[in-house]
C-alpha cells in the first residue's frame, strides 16, 4: 500500500495493516498526511482536529466483523471521541498478534474542523491472548483515563481479565443476557467496586426517573414505606431467561430503599421470586419473562408497586407498562385513581446500546445508587 492509499484507507476508517511494535509510529506518519489531505493547507493548520478524551479497551469476542457490535463502537466513539483500542479474540490459533489503525471522523457543523478519534485494532488468536496486556500497555496515551469496556463472560479469559481490570481506571462489563452474578463478581474482586459498572444499568434512566415521579412530594411519599410487592415484567428472545435490567429495577428499590433481603431467591424458567423486609413489613419482588424471539436485546414492558395503608388495607397500585416491547410510548397509571390524576403517556424509547456505553463513559465513578442497588442484584442472579 503507497502513502496515499494509506492515508484514505487511514481517513475512511477501513484500517490500515502496521506492525504491532510500530503502531505508534505509524499513527504519527498518517496524521500528518491525513490533516493536509483533509484540507488543511499546512499541517500546523490543518481542517483535521484530533480529540482523545481517554483511553478505552474493548475487548471483544464471539461476533464476526461488521456486526452490531462494531456498530455500536463506531456510535460510541462520535459521542465519545478517544484513543480506541479494539482487541479482537479469534477462534483460530497461530499467526500472533496482528494491527490495524484508523481514524474515526465527523463533521460537527458544515465549514467547522473535522473531529477525529483514532482505532487501533490488536487481532489476536487464542494462543496469542495472553500476549494481550502487554501489547496494550504502550498503547495507552499517558495522564488520561483507562476504560475498560469487556463484552464476554470474563472467566473464559480469567488471567487477562485480572490483568487488565486491576490496571483500569473504570470498567465496564458489557456481558450479554442472561449472564450470572458469578461473571460480574469477577470484575468486583478485581477492581476498585465504586469504578465498575454493568452495561445494562445505564439503560434504566428513564424508568427510574418515572418510577420516582411516583413518590415525590406532591404525589404519594407515604407509599414509599407501605411497599408490599413488586412485579417487573420483561420480553427477550428466550423465554427461560431473566433479563438484567428486570433485576436491576428490583435491586435499585431494595438499595435505595434499605429493604433487607430475606430467605432464598426462587428461580424457574423465565420467572424470579425474592422476599425482603422493612421496619416488619414483608415485600415480595417477582420478574416475569415473555419470549419474544424477535427481540435482539431484552425490554421492559412494566414495573408495577404494590402499597398497602397500614391503617385501612387499602392498596395502591403504581404502575409503567409499554403495550409492545418495541414501542416508544410508556403508559403511567395509578390504582385507584386520585392524587396521581388521570392515566397518562410519555414517549421514552428504550435507550439503545451505544447511548448505554456512552452514559457508563460518561457517568460519575462513584454512582451511589448503582453501588446501594449491587448487593441485591448479585443476590437475585444468583449469589
Amino acid at each position: 500500500m503507497n502513502g496515499t492509499e494509506a492515508t484514505d484507507g487511514f481517513l475512511s476508517g477501513t484500517g490500515v495493516p502496521v506492525d504491532p511494535r510500530e503502531i505508534e509510529a505509524a499513527l504519527t506518519r498518517l496524521w500528518g498526511p491525513s490533516a493536509e489531505q483533509a484540507g488543511g493547507p499546512e499541517v500546523e493548520n490543518p481542517n483535521v482536529t484530533r480529540i482523545v478524551l481517554a483511553n478505552v479497551v474493548v475487548i471483544r469476542d464471539g461476533e464476526p466483523e461488521g456486526g452490531t457490535l462494531d456498530a455500536t463502537i463506531d456510535e460510541v466513539v462520535r459521542r465519545f471521541p478517544c484513543r480506541l483500542i479494539v482487541v479482537r479474540r479469534l477462534e483460530r490459533n497461530g499467526g500472533g498478534l496482528t494491527a490495524e489503525v484508523s481514524a474515526l471522523c465527523r463533521l460537527p457543523a458544515p465549514g467547522r474542523t473535522q473531529v477525529c478519534a483514532e482505532r487501533i485494532v490488536l487481532n489476536a488468536p487464542r494462543d496469542s491472548f495472553g500476549l494481550v496486556p502487554g501489547a496494550v500497555r504502550p498503547l495507552l496515551e499517558p495522564d488520561l483515563p483507562f476504560v475498560l469496556w469487556w463484552t464476554f463472560d470474563p472467566r473464559s479469559n480469567a488471567d487477562v481479565f485480572r490483568t487488565l481490570a486491576s490496571e483500569c481506571s473504570r470498567l465496564v462489563l458489557d456481558l450479554p443476557d442472561p449472564a450470572d452474578a458469578d461473571a460480574l463478581r469477577l470484575g468486583l474482586n478485581v477492581a476498585n467496586t465504586a469504578s465498575c459498572h454493568d452495561a445494562a444499568w445505564f439503560g434504566l434512566t428513564r424508568p427510574r426517573e418515572l418510577v420516582a415521579q411516583f413518590f415525590d412530594a406532591a404525589a404519594h411519599p407515604e407509599a414509599l414505606d407501605q411497599i408490599v410487592a413488586v412485579e417487573v415484567r420483561a420480553a427477550a428472545r428466550h423465554a427461560a431467561d431473566v433479563p438484567r435490567q428486570a433485576v436491576w429495577i428490583v435491586a435499585w428499590l431494595a438499595g435505595r430503599l434499605g429493604w433487607t433481603p430475606v430467605g432464598k431467591v426462587r428461580r424457574a424458567p423465565g420467572t424470579l421470586d425474592a422476599d425482603f423486609e422493612s421496619d416488619g413489613r414483608a415485600i415480595v419482588a417477582r420478574i416475569v419473562n415473555a419470549a419474544d424471539p424477535t427481540l435482539i436485546e431484552p425490554s421492559l414492558l412494566a414495573i408495577q408497586i404494590d402499597s398497602r395503608d397500614p391503617a385501612t388495607g387499602a392498596t395502591r397500585v403504581f404502575r409503567l407498562s409499554r403495550h409492545e416491547a418495541d414501542t416508544p410510548e410508556i403508559h403511567i397509571d395509578v390504582e385507584p385513581s386520585g392524587r396521581g390524576g388521570p392515566p397518562r403517556v410519555v414517549v421514552a424509547p428504550a435507550i439503545d446500546a451505544p447511548r448505554r456505553i456512552a452514559a457508563a463513559l460518561e457517568s460519575a465513578r462513584v454512582d451511589r445508587p448503582f453501588h446501594d442497588a449491587l448487593p441485591h442484584a448479585l443476590r437475585l442472579l444468583g449469589d
